[in-house]
């Protein structure tokens, strides 16, 4: 499955290249300071993971009946490099109009013909227009639910896919991409499993990609374009209201939503706004129309479950629930770039206000830098019907609120709710997810979290990740280059042997220099003598807060390790209290299930967008793998002075079933009775696993220690006040002390952390003009409890 290459130098840019050039010169870069042999080293092999597969419990028909052996065979294809050769002709005029043969050759699916009168006069919609004319005190003239404003909203929903203009905007992405970007890489077995799909299931397909990029929307549809694949309608967002790219996508199938929807008052006609979208997105699915469905906020590195998404996927598995439609495919697509098409985060946000001169310059800005390398996987597809089928056959543990579960611990007391599940009842509490009952919200909400679930898991990690991690989580003074590549190699490993792929191949020393070279403004590179060279982070705030947005790319790998590692770390400073003689060869052995019972706590404590659990798996079944998977990297070993005992799953079912060998088949009462054979650990003795574990418990310290300094906010501000207003108050302040810790002083992590604490209790909501207004709670009104806050979210950092 290795990557295949046409050239050698094609995978690096031009610039990487003359930079290699001088330094090589120079004699600073010799194959034997990387430590490679004369021919060098190829990273990747035949062992690479093929990544997307369904999940085996939630849809066990889809698992099994697309996927077949030969298919990660197949390899990879550059979308974006076209030559005759993908054309039915030859010679020097098919060479120089290689493109344009290229995409007439296409298939491009005809388009619905015009649904209005049949939404018009649908009984959904009409039953919308009686409502709110009844609700509306307004003459006929201005009231926005008269038939003229009806047909004027329509106007504004509906969208086209012209196959002219497809193919024009079909050629202009191709002549674009090839020259912003090196390859696009579409792995070939996972385009013949959605070729698979349209043969075995009736029914539309709909696709749901993660949400890093604005080209995100061009994206998946150039490249389902490019192998003939019908292309989808897409739910554009907010992000996407800019000049020339919202006309550009409402003729590629672009939906926007009324203005009136995204109001937070309820209006006359926001209840039909609603109710027409509903109504245009069953139409399309109906018609076997494929469908694009954003599941997270437009912000990077956030991964927040968005609730708009979620009323999304609501509407379509409402059309599966009342038989509009037979059953529905479902396609988690991942999408991973070098280097992101937005200078940062905060230029994706905003997006309010944006002129057409300022969309100009961001165009040319786009056109004047090179991005790297960009890679798009497609996830298997599962059908709604079987997922739907299979949902109550797992167990699913109680879900209590976070205040519940936690709130006894940081004040010091025990609580029996630890090992039960968060509840997250603000996802189910959108006003567009009326039309389905509670057991259906609750069966949408888990959905749509495993769909981001998998479209993370098949997300490639680019090399500008893994340097990123490197530079931020193990040399945050700087590193020599050699030990930089030797680290990179190293790191890459440990990404494959989780099962995730990487979006690379070639070289170590040109792919190493690639990553530096796009992450040029966020790192020093000093030679202090030619044959060493120094690669520094830089410790501005714009620098860490690039090299934080490709760092966490890298979490969801480690993510199970990292929460293990940090909830380890807790016990181990809890330890060092009492031991008195530090020169005395102690070793510390920690229980199995105290390490368990820690790391449930912070799983707890973390946000649901860092964990972001399937629904078919528990919080207690994922600490006991994340401390399974720390005695498996060796940073824990069997202690020799407990017993040897097997792991146990679902502690609390343990005493019921638990069984002991005995000779005496009459002898049942006493098999209850066995005792359970306790597990304990030390830490492991290799400085390798000492050092994977440090490395391990920095990849949470950003988020914990803005958690952290917003339990110590909390007596500075001034209550009552606007959620808005004190996340932007702490975010100042934090702004203001951050030191050690410049990752911390992030805007989303400080939402993160107000969000957390009103889940916690520490806040109390009471009605507000415009929003609602946080207050502490009594609880939290002393300061003694605001200070046990602080410190228990200390001991993780």
């Amino acid at each position: 499955m290795a990557l295949k290459e046409d050239k050698d130098d094609e995978f690096v840019p031009k610039e990487s290249r003359k930079l290699i050039k001088k330094v090589n010169h120079a004699g600073m870069l010799s194959v034997p300071t990387f430590g490679l042999s004369s021919g060098g080293i190829s990273l990747l092999g035949n062992t690479r993971p093929f990544v997307g597969r369904c999940c085996y419990i939630c849809a066990p028909q889809s698992w099994g009946l697309l996927f077949h052996n030969y298919l990660p065979l197949l390899g990879f294809r550059n979308a974006i490099l076209v030559t005759e050769k993908q054309t039915r002709y030859r010679g020097w005029l098919a060479r120089r109009l290689c493109y344009i043969l290229f995409l007439a050759e296409r298939k491009v699916y005809p388009d619905v013909p015009p649904l209005q009168h049949t939404i018009i006069d649908s009984p959904r919609v009409q039953d919308a227009v009686k409502e709110n004319i009844a609700d509306t005190t307004e003459s006929d003239q201005k009231s926005p639910c008269n038939v003229e404003n009806v047909i004027g909203i329509l106007h504004q929903i509906q969208a086209s896919i012209s196959p002219l203009f497809l193919r024009i905007t079909g050629w202009i992405l191709l002549k674009v991409f090839n020259r912003v970007f090196v390859n696009l890489q579409v792995h070939r077995g996972q385009v013949e499993m959605l070729r698979k799909a349209r043969e075995e299931y009736d029914g539309p397909f709909v696709f749901f990609p993660v949400h890093k990029s604005r080209l995100d929307y061009l994206l998946v549809t150039f490249v389902l374009l490019c192998h003939s694949i019908r292309v989808p309608y897409i739910i554009c967002g907010e992000d996407a209201r800019l000049p020339f790219l919202r006309t550009l996508l409402q003729r590629l199938g672009g939906i926007f939503t009324p203005p009136l929807v995204h109001g937070t008052a309820m209006s006359p006609g926001k209840n039909l706004c609603k109710t027409l979208l509903n109504s245009y997105v069953e139409k399309l699915l109906k018609a076997q129309q494929s469908l694009v469905v954003y599941l997270e906020d437009p912000v990077p590195s956030c991964g927040h479950p968005s609730c708009t998404g979620l009323e999304w996927l609501a509407g379509v598995f409402s059309a599966f629930h009342h038989h509009s439609i037979p059953n529905a495919v479902l396609i988690p697509v991942g999408v991973s770039y070098d280097r992101v098409v937005e200078n940062n985060s905060f230029e994706q946000m905003g997006t309010r206000g944006t002129t057409i001169f300022g969309a100009v310059c961001w165009i040319l800005r786009f056109l004047l830098k090179r991005y790297g390398c960009v890679r798009v996987d497609f996830g298997q597809p599962f059908s709604l019907k079987d997922y739907v089928e299979n949902d109550g056959i797992h167990f699913r543990p109680p879900a209590v609120p976070l205040q519940r579960i936690l709130l006894p611990y940081i004040l010091g007391y025990s609580s029996d709710s630890v090992f039960c599940e968060k509840s997250q009842d603000w996802l189910v509490n959108g006003e567009g997810w009326t039309q389905l009952d509670k057991r259906h919200q609750t069966l949408v909400a888990d959905l749509g979290k495993h769909l981001i679930h998998n479209a993370r898991c098949c997300s490639a990690i680019m090399s500008t990740a893994i340097l990123a991690s490197l530079l931020l989580h193990k040399h945050p003074q700087g590193a020599f280059l050699p030990t930089l590549a030797k680290d990179f190699c190293w790191l890459m490993n440990e990404v494959l042997a989780r099962h995730f792929d990487v979006g690379f191949a070639g070289k170590l020393q040109d792919i190493v220099l690639r990553a530096l070279f796009l992450l040029r403004d966020s790192v020093l590179i000093r030679s202090f003598s030619q044959s060493n060279i120094i690669v520094i982070p830089k410790t501005t705030s714009k620098a860490v807060q690039e090299l934080s947005l490709y760092s966490n790319t890298i979490l969801p790998v480690f993510v199970c390790e990292a929460v293990a590692a940090s909830a380890l770390n807790s016990l181990l400073k809890e330890a060092a209290k009492y031991i008195t003689d530090l020169d005395s060869n102690l070793e510390v052995v920690i229980s199995q299930e105290e390490l368990i019972c820690k790391t449930v706590q912070l799983c707890h404590l973390l946000p649901s967008e860092v964990l972001l659990l399937p629904p078919c798996q528990s919080v207690y079944q994922f600490s006991q793998e994340a401390v399974d998977k720390l005695t498996y990297c060796e940073i824990l070993e069997e202690s020799e002075s407990g017993e040897q005992a097997c792991d146990v799953w679902q502690r609390w079912f343990t005493k019921e079933l638990t069984w002991k060998v005995t000779g005496d088949i009459d002898d049942c009462d006493s098999d209850c009775e066995e005792e359970i054979v306790k597990r304990y650990f030390k830490l492991g003795r290799s400085s390798e696993s000492h050092a994977f574990f440090l490395f391990l418990c920095s990849l949470l310290q950003s988020l914990l220690k803005a958690y952290e300094m917003a339990a110590g906010l909390l007596n500075k501000a001034s209550f009552p006040i606007e959620e808005s207003q004190l996340v932007l108050r702490m975010f100042d302040l934090i702004q203001a002390q951050v030191q050690d810790h410049p990752g911390s002083a992030a805007l989303h992590l400080v939402n993160s952390a107000v969000k957390t604490f009103k889940e916690l209790g520490v806040f109390k909501v009471e009605a507000g003009v415009r929003e609602p207004l946080l207050e502490l709670s009594e609880t939290f009104q002393q300061l003694d409890s605001g200070l046990k806050l602080q410190q228990y979210i200390q001991q993780f950092c």
